[in-house]
């Protein structure tokens, strides 16, 4: 029923629409369409009357006229479109043709006049049609309606129940999962209040299972009273809360009369009854937010010890507990084991193993699926388990899987059964990316707005989010920055949808070595009522090797609606001409080649994606015919350039062109897709750039965009792509990479909607970011960057952000991290160690680390400090990282860089932080992975030195140098004694007492407090002025700068080293530096001055201008 109510929905938009046609209007069509609409109206209400009834219940008829109603809808729809594109497309002709002659369009006025009179009579005769046939349909419904009524429902037990009285013994796989569970009841943590858990997951994974066991186990732990109770799909909310308050008070309630009481009666009494007494509760198979918040109002918290456990499929119901445990499948293993004991046999036996694996695979680790599929075998001779593994692919068995998994389905919402049905266009375990799914939902009309204001998208977003709550597909995590771009659909579920699909003629699939049509569709033609014949009106060609795509079967070009060809090979494709119906269009495969100069015939298209068919070489300029088109995708494709006829599609929302390969874009004509709502660009480069970034800026519907270009912009363009992102206030998601790619971040301003920034290779200043322009980023990623300790400073005061991904070199270890930041940070992915405090970052899951032994390259990298007097080797840094204070923690990784060590050192600290790990409340998950190991050295390579000498030169050293030595010499932990050599040439005596300051602070907090002492060269050569100079005047060269980071060396000397600072002269050399590099520096400068204490004033002055290099 809903998917006849889905197939109208996008049909009264356009009937609304074709009353707004002068046409119409003007010649007497509108009485005809209105009463049409009211027709149509009135269908839909029955529709969604009959749709309220459970599915068991519906008759025959029922549904046959359901599926009528469908097929009506769709031709309706394809005339309505039809009639709408001839307008519109002789509406375009007489604009173009408006600078012609006056006497020639006179000429044409007859003929054109005789096209809308023919044009007016077809949609006048379709109208005529569809409303007769409508009131066939009903009269048809009502003279075979048979008014005894439906069946009546079958009440037999819900098959999970049945679990809940098997023995412990013959459950596999449950010990961890009750284990940890009672863990999180029984914590100690504020043990007193009363602690609600949720146990989520897909249907069949065992929820009600493991509920049971922790029950059972904890209530014979000193509790008062105890209640399992189960709700369902359709809760009767008055008589949960009454069997709850019989189990809970057994005594009292044989005593009392409870047939009067309403629902407001039983919470109170509940409530009345709880008063004062430890109790445990298990709420089991909730599947909405209203009904548990009527439940928990009758929960007490009597700060008794209490504790209340809910299952649900649903996780926006979960997230309304203290806590909540996700469960898994069960391995590989474990099913296995499950397996073989429901099927009472011994593995060992090759055959019996073959066959099992593979029906175990299809299971999926799903207890439930495994039970049930075991329960078909187990009195059947080993030759049928082959066939009963292959009439699963499809799900014609009937088992108790699939009984639950219907449930779900048949909660879903009307609007949400199409997007979930249409998932059978994709192959089995196929990842299916949300982006192109919610698009192709827009094509097919299944995505409806229900207010002013909203945005396709962002509702078909929703939509995705919903079926993943209701775990109804499987999410699948983008593996940077942790969000969640596709889904896949576990096999069982695709059994299910593809059947349902093929019962409702919603999608007919051509799967694996099939070369025709399904024989349910091949069969004798099905007859509808009014004598149309049943038609294919989608098509998906999966994984197939066939010589031609079969025509013969009813019309089926003429009504196709949705083509789908993936992973196929098809010798004989018919011109694309004939699929004139078509609004999605997908070919995705490296064998298939198709002949895309018909394209422009395909005037319904809305969605349009070529993915890997390298044999597609060339889109027509034809393509600019498809007024229609929302999306367009090409992934490693043959084509290299897009026609210009591109920029003309008035409709076109979305622009994807991927691969590894370059596709020149028409860029001086990018500004006119002023709908456009993502882009996705790869290899931009100079020829098409400079017209591009500035029309870039036109495009201010823009809420996602992902560019790549290259180092060799010019300079203009990189200032025209910072003043277009600028423009784009409604970006929320930005992805630049490049190539080393200086911009001018100073002039951007951020949009208030930006959730996600993800830099590759570009300079920018995490520094630069606050709470006021980047308040409601949630992931942030910056590739090749040197982490400072103020660059985690700036960022943990972002309030919303919950992914950080920052990869590159760090001279910093050991950054304190307080409670003050890092509210909502999930995941934090940054190339240094941390030391945390009590209260730091609450709610991190995941936390990569990466303890560096390479300070004295990375030193030689960024200064040109000679390092030969230090030790070969340096030891294990600290590992007391405070990972304890993380309540939150879930995974570590820890990468170990171990050039310089040697294999006792790296595998005492390993073994140090699984300690670590084993004492932490919550036992996340360790990895530990080693790098350059190639470096180590061996045992007699080097001797542990506990008296050594260091040289440095106190005129190149500022503080950030400084403190790289400091960690150096902090990290040789068999240090008794260190002399420091400071070579005072040209130094002022506040450098030099500086110095010596910071190593005697190094020399405290040493482990082993070593002697210091620390000896003055060239003390007679020093600067001795006793004022430091407040005026500098500096000459620096942009090259040199560049090679030597200038970021880093002259912010903290200008901040730490030099704080007497109130005026400063920069003369910046730009010999043989391109304008960008000049300009970069003089951001770096600005910034430095503005973040230095005393605020100085900053002068500028460029030389050497004139011996620039060419910024081409």
């Amino acid at each position: 029923m809903e998917l006849a109510m889905g197939a109208m929905g996008p049909l009264f938009p356009k009937l609304l629409q074709l009353l707004e046609d002068k046409y119409i209007a003007q010649r007497g069509l509108k009485r005809e369409v209105e009463s049409l609409s009211r027709e149509l109206g009135m269908v839909h209400a029955a529709l969604a009357e009959v749709s309220r009834a459970p599915p068991e219940r519906l008759t025959e008829p029922d549904k046959l006229w359901a599926r009528q109603i469908r097929e009506l809808s769709y031709d309706m729809e394809d005339a309505v479109d039809a009639f709408i594109l001839r307008v519109a497309r002789r509406e375009l002709a007489a604009t173009a043709d408006g600078g012609k002659e006056v006497l020639k369009r006179i000429a044409g006025k007859a003929t054109k006049m005789v096209k809308k009179i023919k044009e007016r009579h077809q949609i006048s005769e379709k109208i005529k049609d569809i409303k007769n046939l409508s009131k066939e349909l009903s009269e048809l419904r009502t003279r075979y309606t048979f008014s005894g009524g439906a069946p009546a429902m079958n009440t037999g037990v819900d098959p999970r129940v049945i679990n809940l009285y098997k023995n412990e013994g013959d459950l596999v796989g449950v010990e961890e999962a009750r284990d940890e569970l009672i863990w999180k009841l029984t914590c100690p943590e504020d043990n007193k209040s009363l602690k609600i858990v949720s146990i989520v997951g897909s249907g069949g994974l065992g929820k009600t299972t493991l509920a049971k066991l922790a029950y059972d186990q904890l209530k014979a732990q000193s509790f008062d009273c105890w209640a399992f109770v189960s709700v369902g799909r359709n809760p009767n909310v008055t008589s949960t809360l009454r069997e709850m308050l019989e189990k809970l008070d057994q005594k009292s309630s044989r005593e009392v009369d409870m047939a009067s009481w309403n629902g407001e009666r039983f919470c109170e009494e509940l409530h009345k009854f709880l008063q004062g007494k430890r109790y445990i509760i298990v709420v089991d198979d909730l599947w909405d937010k209203e009904t548990w918040k009527t439940i928990k109002h009758a929960l007490q918290d009597s700060n008794c010890g209490s504790r209340v456990i809910i299952t649900t499929r649903n996780s926006e119901v979960s997230t309304k507990a203290n806590d909540v445990y996700k469960l898994k499948p069960l391995s590989h293993e474990k099913s296995k084991e499950l397996f073989y004991k429901r099927v009472s046999r011994k593995n060992g036996d090759n055959q019996l193993d073959n066959v099992s694996n593979k029906i175990i695979d299809k299971c999926d680790g799903v207890p439930l699926a495994i039970i049930a599929i075991a329960s078909l075998l187990v009195d059947r001779p080993l030759e049928d388990w082959e066939k009963v593994y292959e009439s699963i692919v499809f799900g014609h068995e009937e088992d108790k899987t699939r009984t639950i998994l219907l449930y779900s389905y048949y909660d879903l919402p009307s609007y949400l059964k199409p997007c979930l049905l249409y998932l059978s266009m994709y192959p089995e375990d196929h990842l299916i990316e949300k982006s192109t799914l919610v698009w192709s939902w827009i094509a097919e009309g299944f995505v409806q707005l229900q207010k002013m204001g909203d945005n396709l998208f962002e509702v078909g977003e929703m939509y995705f989010n919903e079926l993943l709550n209701r775990s109804m597909i499987q999410p699948e995590d983008n593996k940077q920055d942790g969000s969640i771009d596709g889904c896949r659909v576990h096999d069982i579920v695709l059994d299910i949808i593809r059947d349902l699909s093929r019962e409702e003629n919603f999608v007919t699939i051509l799967v694996e070595k099939q070369c025709a049509l399904p024989d349910y569709v091949t069969r004798m033609k099905e007859v509808s009522l009014y004598g149309s014949e049943r038609k294919v009106r989608r098509l998906s060609i999966q994984r197939c090797r066939m010589e031609r795509i079969p025509q013969d079967a009813m019309g089926l070009p003429e009504v196709l609606r949705s083509l789908n060809i993936i992973s196929s090979e098809i010798e004989v494709i018919p011109p694309l001409s004939s699929f004139q119906a078509c609004r999605v269009l997908v070919i995705e495969g490296r064998r298939t080649t198709w002949e895309l100069k018909h394209l422009g015939k395909l005037l319904h298209l809305r969605y349009l994606e070529i993915n890997g068919a390298k044999g597609c070489s060339e889109l027509p300029k034809e393509i600019g015919n498809l007024k229609f088109l929302q999306t367009l995708v090409l992934k490693e494709t043959g084509i290299d350039e897009l026609p210009p006829a591109v920029c003309e599609l008035p409709q076109l929302l979305c622009l994807r062109v991927m691969g590894g390969h370059r596709v020149m874009v028409p860029g001086n004509r990018m500004g006119k897709l002023v709908r456009l709502e993502q882009l996705k660009l790869r290899r931009v480069e100079e020829a098409e750039a400079d017209d591009f970034l500035v029309e870039l800026g036109k495009l201010t519907r823009l809420r996602v965009l992902d560019l790549e270009f290259y180092s060799n912009i010019k300079d203009r363009s990189l200032k025209a792509l910072v003043l277009s992102l600028s423009n784009l206030v409604e970006i929320r998601e930005l992805k630049l990479r490049s190539d080393e790619v200086p911009l001018a971040w100073e002039d951007w301003r951020p949009p208030q909607q930006l959730w996600h920034l993800n830099l590759y290779r570009i300079d920018f200043y995490p520094q630069l970011m606050n709470p006021s322009s980047f308040g409601r980023l949630r992931s942030f990623y910056l590739f090749k960057q040197v982490v400072e300790a103020k660059d985690m400073e700036s960022l943990s005061l972002l309030p919303e952000l919950q992914y950080l991904e920052m990869r590159g070199s760090t001279l910093h270890q050991g950054i304190i991290v307080g409670a003050e930041g890092f509210k909502n940070l999930r995941v934090c992915r940054v190339p240094t160690t941390f030391k945390f405090l009590q209260g730091a970052m609450p709610r991190l899951e995941s936390l990569l680390l990466e303890v560096a032994m390479e300070y004295g390259k990375v030193i030689v990298q960024y200064r040109k400090i000679i390092l030969e007097q230090l030790p070969t080797r340096y030891a294990i840094p600290d590992l007391d990282f405070g990972l304890g204070n993380l309540v939150s923690l879930k995974e570590v990784t820890v990468n170990i860089c171990c050039s310089g060590s040697i294999l006792p050192d790296v595998e005492a600290a390993e073994a140090a932080l699984r300690r670590a790990i084993e004492d932490h409340p919550t036992r996340p998950t360790l990895h530990l992975r080693r790098s350059t190991e190639e470096y180590m050295l061996s045992d007699n390579e080097v001797q542990p030195e506990k008296v050594t000498c260091l040289g440095v030169n106190a005129r190149e050293m500022g503080k950030f140098t400084l403190h790289g030595y400091v960690q150096i010499f902090k990290h040789y932990s068999w240090l008794e004694e260190i002399t420091i050599d400071i070579d005072c040439e040209g130094a002022r005596l506040c450098e030099v007492k500086e110095i010596e300051a910071m190593f005697k602070l190094a020399a405290t907090v040493h482990r082993n407090r070593p002697i210091l002492l620390t000896n003055r060269i060239n003390e007679d050569k020093m600067d001795c002025n006793s004022e430091p100079e407040k005026v500098p005047d500096l000459l620096l060269s942009v090259r040199d700068m560049k090679d030597n980071h200038p970021r880093f060396d002259h912010l903290h000397a200008m901040q730490i080293s030099c704080r007497w600072l109130e005026e400063i002269n920069v003369d910046i050399d730009c010999t043989d530096a391109r304008l960008c590099e000049v300009e970069s520096l003089e951001v770096v400068l600005r910034f430095a001055a503005a973040a230095h204490p005393k605020r100085p004033t900053l002068h500028m002055k460029r030389v050497n201008q004139d011996k620039m290099a060419s910024s081409s």
